[in-house]
């Protein structure tokens, strides 16, 4: 057997260079595969848009449809329903005759009433006669007296029973007359047998069906509703007592119905209703709107969701409201009644001049300790101006005097501070400002814009509200992306076993 001849150093190498070769080669598609992948960024910004169109300022409610004139149709008298001639959705007109009760009853009454009226007549016609004898013979017996053939005695009498008769000509003639109205009310009564539609309309309650008994002997059944005018509806709204100071007589409403959600109906406030209705301890009130009914569809008791337009602004540039509250992490929630935006407006952002905390003006400019100390010095410089201007008696010249107090303040912080600082200061000073006032509907505010992945504070006034967006003026535009939410979080603080801070982040 011959032995194999050992491996020359130059095989070896070439074996080497191959798999260093292979190496780098798996290396390289690693990189290409896996290194090439930019990392997520960690806790991203959520951003939006500013957005350029319309916002409408709105009082959402329920309500129901009505007819815009219904009349019930109900009967006088007692009696059975003997005809029923007209059915749900039939078209009706005034005098049409829609049902008829058994008319026997009062059909009897009224020739007993006739019977009653003859025998009347007939006795005023008696009583006629024995007054035109009465008469006669007091003529008679007076000419008598005058000739002195009867006694004074005897005209006395004479004329006594004249009068008599002349009495009972009275009493025959108010017999007659009760008898009459008597007869005149059994005819009312029978004619009421016979209902008819008082207004032209449509059917839209029949509650009577032949043979039915109808009793009237406390109040008037109802037998029909009739709808006058269908073309168009009442939309009777509930309004919360949060909101009823907003609404007036000729406000817009819009509203749809379940039936036909696709569509929008188009109305106007009619009626502001000032009783309260309270039910479960919740106020609200009733709110009027009368809108068209194009082909009849919106029928009477159907549910309306409708909005009540307070305000409309077309054209304008608009954020969502998420945006007025974000705050980047470190920044501690101010306690000046920033919450999201209802339907009265935007949300108020800073407190009025003199009322700004010095530790919420550390918070909010992120003061390092020199810089706080420097801020502190100044608080204790002012603050004798700043109970000089609370002592005064006049409060517009006590509250210029404070604007001023601050506004010195603030002018010598600003030498302190860093760019960004000064940036921050000057926004907070423009919305406290603002923050007072509500000049042409709106209220100074901030808002933070994130250029070159970094958040800007932007001083905004903010506008009308729609609850989702809020009109903003300032110095943004569209297309510009403002932060939402999101962003790095806050590092968590370190605690000791006694529950104090040890002043160190925690890694």
């Amino acid at each position: 057997m011959t032995p194999t001849a050992p491996r020359s150093a130059s095989g070896w190498l070439r074996q080497g260079l191959i798999i260093l070769g292979v190496l780098l080669a798996l290396a390289l598609a690693a990189f290409m595969i896996f290194g090439s992948k930019e990392k997520p960024p960690k806790d991203p910004y959520r951003t939006a848009s500013v957005e350029q169109g319309s916002i409408t300022k709105a009082v959402s409610a329920s309500g129901t449809l009505e007819a815009l004139v219904t009349v019930e149709v109900g009967s006088q008298i007692s009696g059975q329903i003997m005809k029923v001639l007209v059915d749900f959705n039939d078209v009706v007109t005034k005098g049409q005759v829609l049902a008829v009760l058994d008319p026997q009853t009062y059909e009897s009454r009224v020739a007993q009433g006739q019977a009653d009226v003859a025998s009347a007549t007939a006795s005023l016609h008696q009583a006629q006669a024995q007054l035109a004898q009465a008469q006669a013979d007091f003529g008679r017996k007076r000419a008598m007296v005058d000739q002195a053939i009867y006694a004074p005695s005897v005209l006395d009498q004479s004329q006594a029973s004249f009068k008599v008769a002349q009495a009972a000509v009275e009493a025959a003639r108010a017999r007659l007359a009760q008898s009459q109205a008597a007869l005149r009310s059994q005819n009312v009564d029978l004619r009421r047998t016979t209902i008819i539609a008082p207004i032209d309309g449509i059917i839209v309650d029949r509650q009577i069906e032949p043979g039915q008994t109808v009793a009237a002997s406390f109040q008037a059944p109802v037998l029909f509703r009739i709808a006058q005018d269908l073309s168009k509806v009442e939309v009777k709204i509930s309004v919360s007592e949060a909101d009823i100071g907003q609404l007036s007589e000729g406000l817009p409403v819009r509203f749809t119905v379940d039936a036909f959600p696709d569509d929008t109906y188009s109305g106007v406030v009619t009626q502001v209703r000032k009783q309260p209705v309270t039910e479960q301890n919740v106020v609200a009130y009733v709110v009027m709107a009368q809108a068209d009914n194009p082909r009849g569809r919106l029928l009477p008791g159907m549910t309306a969701n409708a909005d009540i337009i307070l305000d409309r602004r077309d054209n304008v540039l608009k954020v969502p409201s998420s945006a007025l509250r974000w705050q980047p992490a470190g920044n501690k929630p101010k306690a000046t009644g920033l919450g999201p935006p209802g339907m009265g407006g935007p949300p108020r952002l800073q407190p009025a001049p003199g009322r700004m905390g010095g530790q919420r003006l550390i918070d909010q400019l992120d003061l390092d300790a020199r810089q706080t100390k420097v801020w502190s010095d100044i608080q204790a410089e002012m603050r004798p101006k700043i109970s000089a201007a609370m002592s005064g008696g006049d409060r517009k010249a006590g509250r210029e005097a404070m604007r001023k107090t601050m506004d010195e303040a603030f002018t010598k912080l600003g030498p302190s501070l860093r760019p960004e600082q000064r940036q921050k200061l000057a926004t907070l000073r423009q919305a406290m400002a603002d923050g007072g006032r509500n000049a042409g509907g709106f209220t100074g505010g901030t808002i933070y814009v994130l250029r070159d992945d970094k958040p800007i504070l932007v001083p905004i006034r903010a506008g009308a509200s729609d609850g989702s967006f809020t009109e903003v003026r300032g110095p943004i535009k569209a297309g510009d992306m403002v932060i939402t939410g999101g962003g790095p979080k806050a590092k968590p603080e370190l605690r000791t076993p006694f529950g104090g801070g040890s002043g160190r982040p925690r890694n």
